[in-house]
């Protein structure tokens, strides 16, 4: 597996707990839709990469949707009401979708923003008809909070950015962030020549456009280059901490091609790394617990000290979720876990694919971790783990900090949440199902954590 975020299978479904009485923290909030979740249904396959928080608490899903042969996969976004109910206000039906490519195009949205004017920004990957080939460009699609394209960004609301810089230039933004300027920042990778994939980060105006007081062209790649057999890196996760610095997590290999450790990487506002962070703007950490030391750091957040969350996953005998936690200046912090490092294992049963995708930090500092765990070989759960700040399980939350939720409502018995954010004293989630039809379709789910939070509490990463 190299790259967990992006290869998210056709494999994601779920079923009702609806009727079961709220305990603990951790348990599906019966408020919210049917039972604590949402079902959105396209007609046909998709899948929701991303999820976000609007500044009025509705919840938007944004990911890839197969429109048929015409037009292939395309970029699909859904809002729900703060209650998990479709929001007619958008798109007349609460979802819409769009062909950002020409012709029958593969383009999917891996990540999904909310501007602070409402506007939604999906990003995400397809090809380069320009080029042909391998060749694949980062996409961006704008829209307004009705879900009418916003042709004040690039023109038509789609903007388009290459590296092509060697191989097959493939090149893909997997997460963003806007700026209190309204600039945005696009990361994931972009392929270069003799260097694999490196982390690939992007600013863009608010138009679309590309900044270019952005180390001169609004574009920066960086790599770690761990072995020089093996360089492919990937980012996953941006945030920004309180001196506008960017912080930059993924993946770094080493020592094959299947061995990754977490890497993060703190550049300047203009876009140059920040030598007060691991001495030269990089740091990577390496759980190597087993298999193939595949580990890897799929979210990323800043706490209000500065201190800094990786999610993701380590190898241990299948895989286990996974948390580092740093302080400012890159050294791990010796207070949390063993050393700075915390995994989570499951293992309810082969292939103990226990995947954290996303995670959520609370303002009280503990961590939310969320994904799936397997069953068994063909049935996967939803699934949250709870650290608190010294990074153990939280016995308040679920069954002595875990949570298991079967939702199980089609055929496949697969359930995932990949994205999750604090709102409300809630626990808000997005991912995706096989519902009625079979086929696999976007999800929305409410989880109670901690009624005494402030309403309208919203940690973005």
């Amino acid at each position: 597996m190299t790259s967990i975020r992006p290869t998210l299978t056709a494999a994601l479904i779920l079923s009702s707990l609806a009727g079961t009485a709220l305990a603990r923290d951790g348990d599906l909030d019966p408020t919210f839709g049917t039972g604590g979740y949402t079902v959105v249904d396209f007609g046909s396959f998709s899948t929701a990469y991303g999820m976000a928080i609007a500044p009025d608490g509705k919840v938007v899903l944004g990911g890839v949707v197969d429109s048929g042969a015409a037009t292939g996969f395309d970029f699909a976004v859904a809002r729900l009401d703060r209650d998990g109910h479709p929001d007619t206000s958008f798109s007349f039906d609460g979802k819409t979708t769009v062909a950002v490519g020409a012709g029958a195009a593969t383009d999917t949205s891996f990540n999904t923003i909310v501007q602070s004017d409402g506007k939604i920004v999906l990003i995400g990957d397809g090809p380069d008809t320009d080029v042909g080939g391998d060749d694949t460009d980062m996409e961006v699609v704008r829209f307004n909070v009705d879900g009418t394209l916003d042709t004040s960004f690039s023109g038509d609301g789609k903007a388009f950015i290459n590296f092509d810089a060697g191989g097959a230039n493939y090149d893909r933004a997997l997460d963003g962030v806007q700026l209190a300027n309204g600039k945005l920042i696009l990361v994931g990778n972009a392929e270069v020549t003799g260097q694999g994939r490196d982390f690939a980060i992007v600013r863009l105006n608010a138009d679309g456009s590309r900044d270019t007081s952005f180390d001169g062209d609004g574009r920066v790649t960086l790599h770690f280059d761990l072995d020089p057999a093996f360089k492919d890196e990937t980012a996953s996760s941006v945030a920004i901490d309180a001196d506008g610095n960017i912080l930059v997590a993924g993946i770094a290999a080493h020592g094959s091609a299947n061995s990754f450790d977490f890497a993060i990487a703190r550049l300047k506002p203009n876009g140059t790394l920040d030598p007060n962070f691991g001495g030269d703007g990089r740091v990577t950490v390496a759980f190597d617990i087993g298999g193939d030391f595949d580990d890897q750091a799929l979210e990323l957040h800043v706490g209000p000290d500065g201190a800094i969350y990786l999610t993701g996953v380590a190898t241990d005998n299948g895989y286990d979720f996974a948390a580092v936690k740093l302080l400012p200046d890159g050294t791990p912090d010796p207070g949390f876990g063993n050393g700075g490092k915390v995994t989570v294992p499951f293992d309810l049963g082969a292939p103990n694919s226990d995947i954290s995708y996303g995670s959520a930090l609370q303002p009280d500092g503990k961590l939310v971790l969320v994904g799936f765990v397997s069953i068994d070989t063909d049935n996967n759960d939803i699934a949250l783990a709870r650290l608190d700040t010294a990074g153990q399980l939280d016995p308040t939350f679920g069954f002595a900090g875990k949570q298991v939720i079967p939702l199980d409502l089609g055929g496949a018995l697969f359930d995932a949440a990949v994205r999750a954010r604090v709102y409300g004293g809630h626990l808000v989630f997005g991912g995706v199902t096989t519902g009625a039809g079979d086929y696999q379709q976007f999800l929305a789910g409410r989880i109670v954590i901690d009624t005494v939070f402030a309403d309208g509490f919203e940690v973005q990463p």
